[in-house]
């Protein structure tokens, strides 16, 4: 059943953006969230078994869709995704990484980072990155996972499209807690004029946007994440 999410245009209303990342692995969850109808923005991890049947569903059904650039973090813990991009990479092969992550969802327009918080925090690792996607005419959303992110700074300074995430939605994956998040969500683009979101393809977001998405979005317009590019 379709999710009841406003993303009919609402003149004059603070614009928000909702990237649900990591797509690609559960096949049965992401064809929920593509079904929703929802004017959401996913972003695909490019080595993940369903990536590319998701992210052709996804452009067929006019959503905007990323590449989720799998970047080393500084948590051991994490597992990485094949092709992650390493502090210890030389340029040449953080190019080929980017190009063939490219590549493999051929059907995006933009790029975000995940994880990533040691890579994303070296300035010439993201300079490559950036000049990588500059060149594919690929737009950057910086994911922020460190307050020390290069990557919106690196993306100004080479005039790459870029913009930032400003809230996660799901650090507590409950349903009641999401509904915070999306409230607060309004609320900052309310005082900004605009906000961007992330969140993750579960099933808690999924009760989340069923039991609160009409309420707590009412007071904005919900956009694809490309109409908040700069």
């Amino acid at each position: 059943m379709p999710v009841a999410v406003p993303s009919q245009p609402k003149q004059g209303r603070p614009m928000v953006a909702i990237i649900i990342d990591d797509m690609g692995y559960n096949l049965q969850l992401g064809r929920q969230f593509l079904q929703m109808h929802a004017r959401l923005s996913f972003s695909f991890l490019p080595h993940a078994p369903h990536a590319g049947e998701l992210a052709r569903q996804a452009r067929s059904l006019g959503y905007d869709i990323l590449v989720h650039l799998p970047m080393e973090p500084k948590e051991k813990k994490w597992r990485l995704e094949p092709a992650t991009l390493m502090s210890a990479d030389r340029p040449e092969r953080i190019r080929e990484k980017v190009g063939e992550m490219l590549a493999a969802i051929p059907d995006a327009t933009g790029a975000n980072n995940h994880m990533g918080s040691l890579f994303s925090e070296n300035a010439q690792g993201m300079r490559v990155v950036i000049e990588a996607l500059k060149a594919r005419g690929v737009f950057f959303v910086d994911s922020v996972t460190t307050p020390n992110s290069q990557g919106m700074a690196m993306a100004q300074r080479l005039h790459l499209p870029s913009a930032r995430r400003h809230l996660f939605l799901d650090n507590e994956r409950d349903p009641g807690a999401i509904c915070r998040q999306l409230r607060q969500l309004a609320a900052l683009a309310q005082r900004q004029g605009q906000a961007i979101a992330i969140g993750h393809p579960h099933q808690a977001m999924l009760d989340a946007f069923a039991q609160c998405g009409t309420e707590a979005l009412q007071p904005v317009e919900l956009v694809g994440v490309s109409r908040l590019i700069r």
